[in-house]
């Protein structure tokens, strides 16, 4: 530790002053050909710890600290990382956290894994690039619109850092190929598109609130969440389904397929959206929608997203994907590989890829200045966007038009209230 901090000083200090004051805070600055990434983790529960493995299985990255209000998610994420192949083990026991501004605080730590719940994910990416840390965000970007265009903005501001959305279909090999044939025109012209995640959710119960367990920071946990008591149906996971911490299987599936349609098809942003949604099959202790069908208007083409968390399979009995059809046939993608159905002809089967392994091994290279994202956070930003229009058309029981170039929903206060939400105090969004 002690020889690693004499050589960054030595190496800062041949630096000219202008120099790093252009490179405040940058890794690509301090770090040394051969030197690891020290990364905090933030959020250990599922994906913290499965992100910790994958980095540090690319043997570009030591997984220095991992922090989460609840002491219980550490241990579980600590020891299910434990029982991984032992590439993706951590070689050192990692520091222990249960406030992430710690984390942010150490000078040593060089990037950040935002995996703590969706409302946070604002907060603690703006607050990591001021610190000078480079961010591997979990999707969905953002938990609002607005919150989206404001890391767009903090990326612009601190150039020299990165944010990585995780979205990690982007460098999947098998979803580049499918990209480059329809590109290569193999479609044709294309007039529809659909992105879909059609699953069994099984049944939330509806329980009592209780006091929360000892090694939980409730209030932590909760931060610029409005105000509401410990319940064990509203934490840990099931944050996904509440509309305060969470944007549904949306955001939470809906930021992979949605933003591979757009991969795929190179889209931006829609015109509109319009479509109809709710709580029409499982009631239960989930707030957001069950079901879901909107579609997004695009010139020339129809995008379709649907959702249902109540049936076994979608179209071509697939729980999850994108379909895509043009007038020389239609293409289906998910993560086992990609189909194209000829029209007149056979099946064109194509396998699947790894997806993890690329995407981390790009931010690797992003953060020692030799690359730029594969999901960068104006895409990110623009996945997301389309994700929590789903949610505000089916909140609100209409359609909303919507400027792609000032990106905000227009003639309706109601709706474009929704791109924005309220924070508890004292928490707010950096500036």
């Amino acid at each position: 530790m002690n020889e690693r901090i004499t050589r960054r000083r030595f190496q800062a200090g041949l630096m000219a002053a202008g120099a790093l004051a252009a490179t405040r805070g940058t890794v690509f600055a301090r770090l040394g050909a051969n030197e690891r990434i020290r990364v905090g983790v933030i959020g250990c529960r599922t994906r913290g710890w499965q992100d910790a493995g994958d980095f540090q299985g690319t043997g570009h990255f030591d997984i220095v600290t991992f922090c989460d209000p609840d002491e219980a998610m550490i241990a579980e994420g600590l020891n299910a990382l434990a029982k991984q192949p032992e590439r993706k083990r951590l070689p050192h026991a990692p520091t222990q956290e249960k406030d992430y501004r710690r984390v942010l605080e150490d000078k040593d730590i060089d990037a950040v894994i935002v995996a703590a719940p969706d409302h946070w994910h604002a907060i603690m990416a703006l607050e990591a690039l001021a610190a000078g840390k480079h961010v591997f965000l979990e999707k969905p970007a953002s938990y609002c619109i607005n919150e989206g265009k404001a890391m767009v903005a903090a990326q612009a501001k601190y150039p020299k850092l990165t944010i990585c959305v995780g979205t990690q279909q982007r460098s999947g090999q098998h979803f580049k190929d499918a990209r480059a044939f329809i590109a290569e025109g193999g479609l044709g012209k294309i007039g529809f598109a659909r992105a879909y995640m059609i699953h069994d959710r099984g049944i939330l119960p509806i329980v009592p609130d209780t006091d929360p367990p000892a090694t939980m920071d409730y209030n932590l946990w909760l931060g610029p969440a409005p105000w509401r008591p410990h319940n064990v149906s509203r934490v840990h996971y099931n944050w996904h389904f509440m509309r305060d911490t969470g944007t549904g299987d949306t955001g939470n599936w809906g930021a992979h397929w949605l933003d591979s349609l757009r991969h795929l098809l190179d889209l931006g942003l829609p015109r509109s959206a319009r479509g109809h949604g709710g709580r029409f099959i499982v009631a239960d202790a989930k707030e957001t929608d069950d079901t879901q069908t909107v579609v997004f208007e695009y010139p020339e083409l129809t995008v379709l997203w649907e959702m249902r968390l109540w049936s076994k399979t979608g179209p071509h009995n697939r729980g999850g994907g994108v379909e895509i059809a043009g007038e020389k046939g239609s293409l289906m993608i998910d993560r086992g590989g990609w189909t194209f159905l000829p029209k007149g002809g056979k099946p064109e089967q194509h396998g699947s890829s790894d997806m993890t392994g690329p995407h981390v091994q790009n931010f690797a290279a992003c953060i020692r200045g030799e690359a730029k994202p594969a999901a960068s956070i104006e895409e990110g930003h623009r996945s997301a966007a389309l994700c929590h229009l789903v949610n505000i058309v089916c909140r609100i029981g209409r359609g909303v038009d919507f400027d792609p170039q000032a990106e905000t929903i227009v003639n309706d206060a109601e709706a474009a209230a929704l791109m924005g939400r309220v924070y508890r105090s004292p928490w707010k969004l950096p500036v």
